[in-house]
């Protein structure tokens, strides 16, 4: 049997993955001075409740070696096996806390895994992790099916605010009032493990119009999920643009919430096997504007 082992980053809190059959390893967090777990302690509409009067930026802490250990020895000693999928190593520090477990306890009947990617495109991965462990697979076949499936996975939002990305250190303040002053919305995606801007609109629906562009190489055999950080309305309002079914939405939570900010919506797919590319961008976009090639150039540079 392969125990799967997540992080809540994913979109999947303590009690939810306990009745699929999976372990989710809650984060903490400190709010005004205040500790909590995220994914175990802290439900969604208490933090966003906490964030909206917060003096400080919420503060994250990656989960620590030792906190892995605790969770996998048992299973292991227990005969089986264990397959630990972690948010993105360019977004946290928890595959290094991982990796560290893993050559402490020095199994053959441990694999991990680095998503590289978070929130919904980390749920995608999960889900199908389950499946293929829910068939029979081995420890090995898991691993290798997922590393397929990770090179086809996509994530992109729209955020609707750039105040809790300049905070959380994401993007610069002065790429930030720009965005403001603008009315510019970034596309946000993961692109080699980190977050870039991969492209923009003047205004939330021109962005949502150019994130057409991004599923062109859609594999619509594949589950489709879109979500949003504290926006249910808008969330739907976004799913309007797109003309397939999506298969699940979920709710962004406290950790990736704190950094991407309320009002954000988006979506995760897998792109179809054949193809290569790993993002579309605005050059994609015909005849953007002059105000949009002044963003874009001044976005693409290091802060």
């Amino acid at each position: 049997m392969i125990k799967l082992i997540i992080d809540c980053t994913c979109e999947m809190g303590t009690a939810e993955a306990e009745k699929l059959g999976i372990v989710s390893m809650p984060m903490r967090m400190m709010i005004d001075g205040q500790e909590y777990l995220a994914g175990k302690n802290l439900d969604n509409d208490t933090f966003y409740a906490l964030l909206a009067k917060a003096k400080e930026m919420p503060k994250t802490m990656q989960i620590n070696t030792h906190d892995y250990m605790e969770v996998i020895k048992p299973i292991l000693d227990a005969g089986d096996d264990v397959f630990v999928m972690s948010v993105s190593s360019g977004l946290s520090g928890t595959f290094n806390s991982l990796t560290q477990a893993a050559k402490e306890l020095d199994s053959e009947h441990l694999a991990i895994f680095d998503t590289r990617t978070f929130t919904l495109g980390y749920y995608a991965l999960v889900m199908e992790a389950r499946k293929l462990i829910q068939t029979g697979v081995t420890l090995a076949e898991l691993v290798q099916q997922m590393e397929i499936l990770r090179e086809r996975v996509r994530i992109y939002f729209i955020a609707d605010t750039v105040k809790y990305l300049v905070k959380g250190g994401r993007i610069s303040f002065v790429k930030g009032l720009l965005a403001g002053t603008l009315h510019v919305k970034p596309i946000i995606g993961v692109v080699d493990t980190k977050l870039r801007m991969v492209g923009s609109g003047i205004g939330y629906n021109m962005a949502k119009r150019k994130m057409l562009n991004f599923t062109k190489n859609i594999d619509l055999t594949m589950p489709i999920y879109y979500g949003h950080i504290h926006a249910s309305e808008k969330a739907e309002d976004f799913k309007q643009v797109f003309t397939f079914d999506f298969a699940e939405k979920r709710e962004i939570g406290p950790i990736v919430g704190a950094h991407g900010g309320p009002g954000a919506v988006g979506l995760a797919f897998f792109e179809q096997p054949q193809d290569k590319n790993n993002t579309v961008t605005d050059a994609d976009n015909k005849k953007p504007s002059f105000v949009h090639n002044l963003y874009n150039k001044i976005m693409h540079k290091k802060a």
